[in-house]
Order: structure tokens, then C-alpha cells, then sequence
């Protein structure tokens, strides 16, 4: 193939052609030098064999930022890409001691879906209908954390009037004005870091904040401190169960800073909600499942103010005695009888395998 025929490839085309063509997948990769890729429910697979080029690649990277080249010398470039049908979240990096170039985009809806679509149970709305608090959403990467967030931010510009204020970085999904003032801060265009921008958003007369990612000692201390003062507080974390994310919360602060602000902790969370995506039972599309604390009574914040005793929240949610929290093994094991998944899919989601094991069995 000569470079002639290389230069008549138009990847932006492609790259919409697909965005329109009904595939389920989550994310496109597109390195310099290999076939482009895309993320199904069953893993990634080739969208087909022929190589992308340098060549290829250029009308979509300045598509995505004019001055890729300068940009990407000092380190991964981050920017949205706005399609017709969807907006795409991209990431340039270089690779491969500098040689070669790829770009990593993440597909998300062009406006959040509704939030009795996103696979949560109803009484999710009640943890949005506070006017203060914290709601932590958590799970592993690619889990729908941004989609859940982007759910629950619509649902309340939507119902209520209010002050909305976001941290991102970036920001994924354009919020439109519905009932709510709705300020998007990007990071680090409109504000240094998450930790600063939520300091800035406290003296914006915000109703609701959003934070991206809790990722440090200032942004989780500020979390709190929000949360306590009046405002609802809704943060992504990192992490693989509901009870993790409230163990690494506490862990941003020194020892002798812990008890403080487990206390402080305990009296603004109003829950937990730790999500992950998995193949439904025909491999075509994603099913949601989530593990859920609620904060909802005294034993679960007597537990929360005490670190020896957080391990025990674990006991409390699988004896469902609010109803309302659940661990992800429930859930799985719901989803896995109604056979919208797989024994085999639920398994690698669980993270207590033997007891899913030993749960399934049981139904058999």
C-alpha cells in the first residue's frame, strides 16, 4: 500500500461511522502502526485488520487539540470531542520510547441517561433528595462511575432548584439548565486541581457539588467539610467494594486526624454506592451491578466512627436490616437467577468469590 492510498483513510469518518453503527462497546483505541480496536462486553476486538498510520491519525488529533504536538511532549493530553450522537473522551499519549502515538477514547452518551435507566433501584432518588450530605460512587475503572454521576446530577437539575457545581477532569457530560444553575469547572482550565476548585466552589453559593475524583488529603478533607456544612456532596473514588471507599476516605487523613474526621464522616454520609459492568447473559450489552451502604441509621454510623469496627459493616449489609444497603454478592446472585448474567461472568465480578460460590449453589 502506498502513502497515497494511506492519505485517502478518513479516521474522523470511521470513527463516526462506528459511534452510529449500534455496536455495543465502551471505548475505541487507536495506535499508531496497528489495526483500531474497540471495547465490546466480551473484551476488545479488531474493527478490521488494516493498519492506522501517522497519517491517519493527524485530522483526528488536531480535530481534538491544534497544538497535539507541543502538548503531548509534556505528558498525556486530555480533551472531550463532541460527535453528533455522542461525546467522546480522549486521551493522546505517546508510547514505545516516544515512537508512536495512540489515542484511547472512552464513548459516553451525548446527555445522561435517565437515572431509572441506568440499572439502580428506585430508592437511589432518596439519597438525592437531601440537601446536604455525601454520596460516594465508587467502583473500578470503566465501571460506569461518570454515567451514574452524570444520572443522579440530572435527576436533581431536573427536580429541584438549586446551585449545581461540578470538578472534572474532564468535564464528560455537558449539563444543560433545567430547574438548576448548573456551573462545569474543568481541571486544570478553569481551576488548578479538584482541591481547589471545590475551596473556590464553597464560596460560590453552591447547592450541590460534584468532584470528580477524590485523589488527595486537601480534596477528601474539603469533601467532608462540605458535606458538613450544607451542601450535597456527591465524589467519585476508586475503589472494588462499598466499604473500601469509605476505608481509603479515612486513610487520606494521619492517625491522630482519623478519629476527628471519621466522626465527621459518620454524621454527613448518606451512602455508598459501588458499581460494576458485566457481560449480560448473551454477550451483547452490559448489565449494572452495585454493592450500597445507606447511611440511614445509628449502627451504621456507630460503625463508621470506630476503625476497629468498620469491618463489621460487611455483617450488617448482608443481613439487609434497612432493606436499602446490599452487598454486591446479592446483587449478582439476583441477576444471576433472573439469568440477565452468568454464573461464570458474576464470578470474576465478585470480590468474595467463595461466598458467591457457596450463594449460587445454594439456589441450585
Amino acid at each position: 500500500m502506498n502513502n497515497d492510498s494511506f492519505l485517502s483513510r478518513d479516521l474522523i469518518y470511521e470513527i463516526l461511522d462506528l459511534v452510529n453503527s449500534g455496536k455495543t462497546f465502551t471505548d475505541i483505541h487507536i495506535e499508531q502502526d496497528a489495526p483500531m480496536m474497540i471495547k465490546t462486553p466480551r473484551g476488545w476486538q479488531e474493527i478490521n485488520s488494516e493498519p492506522v498510520v501517522i497519517e491517519d491519525m493527524r485530522p483526528v488529533l488536531k480535530a481534538i487539540d491544534e497544538d497535539w504536538e507541543d502538548k503531548v511532549l509534556e505528558g498525556a493530553l486530555d480533551r472531550p470531542f463532541v460527535l453528533t450522537q455522542c461525546r467522546l473522551r480522549c486521551n493522546v499519549y505517546r508510547m514505545n520510547a516516544a515512537e508512536k502515538i495512540a489515542i484511547s477514547i472512552r464513548r459516553l452518551p451525548l446527555h445522561p441517561i435517565p437515572l431509572d435507566q441506568t440499572g439502580l433501584p428506585q430508592y437511589v432518588r432518596t439519597m438525592l433528595e437531601a440537601s446536604k450530605g455525601i454520596i460516594l460512587v465508587t467502583g473500578p475503572t470503566g465501571s460506569g462511575k461518570t454515567t451514574t454521576i452524570a444520572s443522579m446530577l440530572d435527576y436533581v437539575n431536573t427536580h429541584r432548584s438549586c446551585h449545581i457545581i461540578t470538578i472534572e477532569q474532564p468535564i464528560e457530560y455537558e449539563l444543560e439548565r433545567k430547574l438548576s444553575i448548573v456551573s462545569q469547572k474543568e481541571v486544570p482550565t478553569d481551576t488548578p486541581s479538584f482541591s481547589s476548585g471545590l475551596r473556590e466552589a464553597l464560596r460560590q453559593k453552591p447547592d450541590v457539588l460534584m468532584v470528580g475524583e477524590i485523589r488527595d488529603f486537601e480534596t477528601a478533607d474539603t469533601v467532608l467539610h462540605a458535606g458538613e456544612s450544607g451542601h450535597l456532596v456527591l465524589a467519585t473514588m476508586h475503589t472494588n467494594s462499598a466499604l473500601s471507599a469509605i476505608t481509603k476516605l479515612l486513610a487520606f487523613f494521619a492517625p491522630e486526624q482519623r478519629e476527628q474526621r471519621a466522626a465527621a464522616l459518620a454524621n454527613s454520609l448518606i451512602g455508598v454506592i459501588c458499581q460494576s459492568l458485566i457481560p449480560a447473559e448473551g454477550g451483547e450489552t452490559f448489565v449494572l451491578a452495585s454493592e450500597m451502604i445507606f447511611n440511614n441509621n445509628q449502627q451504621i454510623a456507630a460503625l463508621i466512627v470506630d476503625p476497629g469496627k468498620l469491618h463489621l459493616i460487611t455483617d450488617f449489609i448482608k443481613r439487609r436490616e434497612d432493606n436499602m444497603s446490599r452487598s454486591l454478592n446479592d446483587d449478582l446472585l439476583q441477576l444471576v437467577s433472573k439469568k440477565a448474567i452468568s454464573a461464570k461472568d458474576a464470578m470474576r465480578a465478585a470480590h468474595n468469590r467463595m461466598e458467591l460460590h457457596e450463594m449460587i449453589n445454594s439456589k441450585r
